[in-house]
């Protein structure tokens, strides 16, 4: 039998669950499950600029800075994200997604990054600019 200060633990937690849920069920269209980033070494030469340009050079990629740190954005939705349903594997989930905070979300705001790379040519420009021979 609970004692109570299990029990009233538990009202507190389903309340944040429904909370949290309220707000992924009104994001359309799930801007979380339609991307994944992955942090790679920062360049310090023209050789690790040429390998961040090769990157680039794919569709649906991206890079970023975000507090001296370089990442890689992948554009491509996940396999197990369904429009009208949602996440197919929300119970069993990655961890990265369960610890993914409504607080953290996209879905209130643009991202806050400080540098940011759509194509290769804007790299390469700032690659020069940076960089001038």
């Amino acid at each position: 039998m609970p004692t109570k200060r299990a029990a009233a633990k538990k009202p507190s937690r389903e309340k944040k669950r429904t909370k949290d849920s309220s707000i992924c069920k009104s994001c359309v269209p799930a801007r979380c499950c339609m991307y994944f980033s992955t942090e790679i070494d920062a360049p310090h030469s023209a050789k690790d600029f040429d390998d961040i340009l090769w990157i680039l050079a794919h569709r649906d990629v991206e890079i970023y800075t975000k507090r001296r740190r370089w990442y890689v954005m992948v554009k491509t939705p996940c396999r197990f994200f369904d429009p009208t349903r949602g996440c197919l594997i929300y119970p069993s989930r990655p961890r990265i997604c369960r610890a993914h905070h409504p607080a953290e979300c996209e879905f209130h705001e643009e991202y806050d990054f400080d540098l940011h790379f759509h194509s290769y040519e804007e790299l390469e420009r700032y690659f020069r600019l940076r960089y001038p021979k």
